[in-house]
C-alpha cells in the first residue's frame, strides 16, 4: 500500500513540477531572447550569437526557476488533493502524514541535486561563455562594418564610419563618435578620426584591441570651446579583455576559485550558489503544511501565501549576502542564519500539523 501511494503521489507532483518548471523556463528563455534580439538590432551583438546567449542566460536563471517551481508544484498538488478529498481518503485509509509527504520530499531532493549541480558547475560556465561571446561579438560587429555607411552602437551613443576596406582587411579614413558621461556626470563627446584602423589579437592572452593609426582625438562638451585635442600616431582601444581567471566576474568564476578566496564578494557568491539546493529542500518542507487546505476549498488558496514566504526568504538571503560583502556580517555566519530561521519555521509548522504540541500539552495536563 505505501508503495502504491508513493508512486501515485510522486507521479502527480512530478508532472505538476515539469509543467510549472517548463512554463517558467520558457518565459525566461523568451525574455532573454527578446533582450538579445534588441541588442542585435541596436548593432551591439552579431545576430548569430543571440540564440546561444539566450540559452546560456536561461541556464543561469535555473537558480531562480528551480526553487519557485518546486514550491508551486507542491502547493498546487496538495491543494488539488485536499480539494478533491483525496487527502482525507488517504489519511482515513491509515496512511500517515509521513507516508503522504515522502514523495514530495523525494522530488525536492531530486530537484535540489539538479539545481545544485547547475548552480555550482553549469551556471558559472554558462556565464563565462556569455562573457566570451559578448567579447567576441564586439569584434565580430566591427568586422561586419560596411564601408561607406555609418554604423551605430550602444543604443546610438556610438557611431562608426569607414570610407573603405583595403586588401589587408584594414579600414581606411575612419570616423568614430562616442557620447559618454565624464567624471562630473556631464555629457561629453569624443570624436576620433584616423587614417586606418585594424583589430589586433594577442595570441597568448586573447586580448583584442582596435588599433587606430595616424589620427586625431577630440574630447569635450558640445557648445563649449574647451575641447581637448590630441594627435596620435597609434591609439589602441580594448575590445575584448585578456583571458585571465582573476579578471572574470565573480559569478563566472569556478566554485573552487571562490572557495579559495578570502574576498567577501567571493564568499557571498559561493554561499549563494549553495543556497539554491538548500532553499529547495527547505521550501519543499515549508510547502507541505502550507499546502494543506480544507476540503472543497480553492486549489490556489495557499499559493499566494507560499509565494509571499518565497519572496521574503529569497530577499532575506540576498540582503544577508550584501551584508557579508559590506563586512557587516562575518563570512562564517554568512547567509546560513537565514536558512536556519526558515528551516526552524518549517519544522515548527510540520510538528504543529502532526499534533506534536497538542500531545505534549495533553501529556503535561494529565501529569499535573
Amino acid at each position: 500500500m505505501p508503495k502504491v501511494i508513493f508512486r501515485y503521489l510522486f507521479a502527480e507532483v512530478a508532472r505538476t513540477w515539469l509543467v510549472v518548471a517548463g512554463v517558467l523556463l520558457f518565459l525566461t528563455l523568451g525574455l532573454g531572447f527578446a533582450r538579445f534580439i534588441a541588442d542585435a538590432a541596436a548593432g551591439e551583438l552579431p545576430v548569430d550569437t543571440v540564440l546561444a546567449l539566450a540559452v546560456f542566460g536561461a541556464i543561469g536563471n535555473l537558480e531562480i526557476v528551480m526553487p519557485v517551481s518546486v514550491l508551486l508544484a507542491v502547493l498546487l498538488t496538495l491543494g488539488r488533493l485536499c480539494r478533491d478529498n483525496e487527502m482525507a481518503a488517504l489519511l482515513a485509509s491509515g496512511a500517515s502524514l509521513r507516508t503522504v509527504y515522502r514523495p514530495f520530499f523525494v522530488l525536492g531532493i531530486v530537484v535540489a541535486v539538479i539545481a545544485g549541480t547547475s548552480s555550482i558547475f553549469f551556471a558559472p560556465k554558462a556565464e563565462r561563455e556569455m562573457q566570451q561571446l559578448g567579447a567576441a561579438g564586439a569584434t565580430a560587429v566591427l568586422d561586419s562594418v560596411a564601408p561607406g555607411r555609418f554604423t551605430t552602437f550602444l543604443d546610438g551613443d556610438a557611431a562608426f564610419y569607414a570610407a573603405r576596406r583595403d586588401s589587408d582587411d584594414e579600414l581606411r579614413d575612419v570616423f568614430i563618435r562616442v557620447v559618454h558621461n565624464d567624471r562630473e556626470g556631464q555629457s561629453t563627446q569624443t570624436v576620433v578620426t584616423a587614417d586606418r584602423a585594424r583589430t589586433q589579437t594577442d595570441p597568448d592572452s586573447g586580448r583584442v584591441t582596435l588599433v587606430l593609426d595616424d589620427g586625431w582625438r577630440y574630447e569635450g562638451v558640445p557648445g563649449h570651446a574647451d575641447y581637448r585635442v590630441v594627435k596620435f600616431a597609434e591609439h589602441g582601444v580594448q575590445l575584448a579583455p585578456a583571458r585571465d581567471a582573476s579578471a572574470l566576474k565573480v559569478d563566472a568564476q569556478s566554485f573552487a576559485t571562490l572557495i579559495a578566496s578570502d574576498d567577501p564578494e567571493a564568499i557571498t557568491e559561493w554561499q549563494t550558489r549553495l543556497s539554491v539546493p538548500i532553499s529547495i529542500l527547505i521550501l519543499t518542507l515549508l510547502a507541505l503544511p502550507i499546502g494543506r487546505v480544507p476540503p472543497r476549498s480553492g486549489r490556489y488558496g495557499r499559493v499566494i501565501v507560499g509565494i509571499l514566504f518565497y519572496v521574503i526568504y529569497v530577499n532575506a538571503v540576498h540582503l544577508a549576502g550584501v551584508a557579508v560583502e559590506n563586512g557587516t556580517i562575518p563570512g562564517v555566519i554568512g547567509v546560513w542564519w537565514v536558512h536556519a530561521l526558515v528551516l526552524a519555521l518549517a519544522v515548527v509548522l510540520v510538528m504543529r500539523e502532526q499534533g506534536v504540541f497538542v500531545r505534549r500539552r495533553a501529556s503535561a495536563g494529565a501529569a499535573s
